[in-house]
């Protein structure tokens, strides 16, 4: 199947599978079944297409939309530094790839009333390799950091919602900061 026929198939099962079942852990679970088939074509991997993300040396490209305005990405995340900790303001889906991955998602444990202010903690560490699925909650569970081990780690990462065209939050948890910024 030609690449452009394999996204629209993805768009039209993975939209569908939400729009039954809602962003549960179960509809994740299943769109990360449809993700693993378009993780092995590793002819979608090509630093070239990537932009800078999260002010560091990961990298991004979006690969398609679909009709309700769900967005699969390909990123990538280098061994050296992990990504700041913070969120996308969606749910989102992850199939690794290539390499391995260090996921960790994060708790906030304020009540987001002091600006500039959190207070988080990690509630959750993982390492994924090639074919592992994971996925964010809807906010405000979606908060998370990554980082490759070894070697950059390759994903696909199906969003509810097109992360890049809405400011996001960045935390500092050892600092007890929070600012909200562009993503890119």
């Amino acid at each position: 199947m030609e690449p452009e026929a394999q996204l629209a198939s993805f768009f039209a099962s993975a939209e569908r599978l939400i729009a039954d079942s809602g962003p549960t852990p179960d509809a994740f679970g299943r769109v990360g079944s449809l993700l693993r088939p378009l993780a092995l074509n590793l002819g979608l991997i090509d630093d070239n297409k990537l932009a800078a993300l999260h002010r560091s040396d990961a990298g991004f490209t979006i690969l398609g939309q679909g009709p309700t305005g769900s967005t699969l990405m390909l990123g990538r995340f280098p061994p050296d530094t992990p990504t700041p900790v913070h969120n996308h303001n969606s749910w989102a889906v992850i199939c690794v790839m290539q390499g391995r991955d260090r996921h960790i998602q994060w708790a906030r444990e304020d009540g987001g009333s002091v600006p500039g202010r959190a207070r988080i903690r990690a509630i959750d560490s993982r390492e994924l390799g090639p074919g592992d699925i994971a996925w964010l909650p809807p906010p405000p569970g979606d908060i998370h950091s990554q980082q490759g081990i070894d070697q950059a780690a390759w994903e696909l990462v199906y969003f509810g919602r097109d992360p890049t065209r809405a400011p996001r939050l960045y935390f500092d948890p050892d600092r007890g900061l929070v600012e909200e910024r562009s993503p890119v």
